[in-house]
């Protein structure tokens, strides 16, 4: 097969076997769309507005707030539409991550005796993660998937466990291109082959030793390490309290450092 580029009237056609494909700003593969630019804007900006649309309707239909109730509508209803293939569209731009994170946020203030708490606490009280750990958590999930030979590496077999006494179980990860435009880092840095290795090497060694087991029993293990981990998205309006990242990894380092200094936790 042979494209070749051409310029005509300021559009760039490409050209096989004599017909013309014209350039679209962005298109759908199933049922995610990739912008031209190489990001998921377009597909967070569509994925937002079905979860609000969603969400709107669950509120419109149901009169009941009671937090049972609210948080099953939230599960069965809305979570999916902001879970799916989030592992490989998942935003590293700090506003992509809000807007996210609005959606639940604007539901969950909604729940009876939780109109006064403020959107960190209400995840604690209701026991639920914010949006950016859930993706973050289905990215971890998916690496150990393909370390246990479970699902395939979209790598190309880049992805490789390699086991130290001391350390534990680590995934390698291939190297940015130093010479690669600033832009292209930046999106390899967030994809899901450099940044899933990332989150998956900082959680505890005994997460990343679970092996030879179902997923249910690695996800256990899993949220019992993240139940310790703070969850505090970025949020406007919370930017005294809230850390620098609210990135496992990074929250992970915080957690550490504290430990070695005695500190009490809290914005370096």
């Amino acid at each position: 097969m042979t494209i070749i580029n051409t310029n005509i009237n300021n559009n760039t056609l490409h050209t096989e076997g004599g017909s013309h494909i014209t350039p679209t700003p962005h298109v759908k593969c199933l049922g995610v769309y990739l912008s031209a630019d190489g990001s998921f804007s377009h597909h967070i900006t569509e994925t937002v507005r079905k979860a609000r649309e969603m969400a709107g309707w669950v509120m419109r239909t149901f009169a009941s707030r009671e937090p049972e109730v609210m948080l099953t509508l939230w599960k069965a209803l809305v979570q999916p539409l902001l879970d799916y293939c989030s592992q490989l569209w998942s935003p590293h731009k700090k506003a992509d991550i809000q807007r996210l994170e609005a959606v639940q946020r604007s539901f969950t203030k909604h729940i009876r005796e939780l109109h006064d708490f403020n959107y960190w606490d209400r995840l604690k009280t209701l026991g639920i993660y914010s949006q950016q750990r859930r993706r973050e958590r289905y990215r971890a999930i998916y690496i150990w998937k393909v370390l246990e030979k479970q699902v395939p590496d979209p790598t190309s077999s880049a992805l490789q466990a390699h086991l130290n006494e001391r350390t534990g179980r680590k995934c390698s990860r291939r190297t940015l291109p130093s010479k690669a435009p600033g832009r292209c880092k930046t999106l390899l840095a967030a994809s899901l082959a450099h940044e899933g290795p990332k989150i998956f090497n900082s959680l505890h060694k005994n997460v990343r030793n679970i092996t030879g087991c179902s997923v249910n029993t690695f996800k256990y293990g899993l949220d019992k390490i993240l139940r310790t981990v703070p969850d505090e998205p970025p949020v406007p309006g919370y930017t005294a309290k809230c850390r620098t990242s609210n990135a496992i990894p990074d929250q992970v380092a915080l957690l550490d450092r504290d430990a070695r200094t005695g500190s009490s936790g809290g914005p370096p």
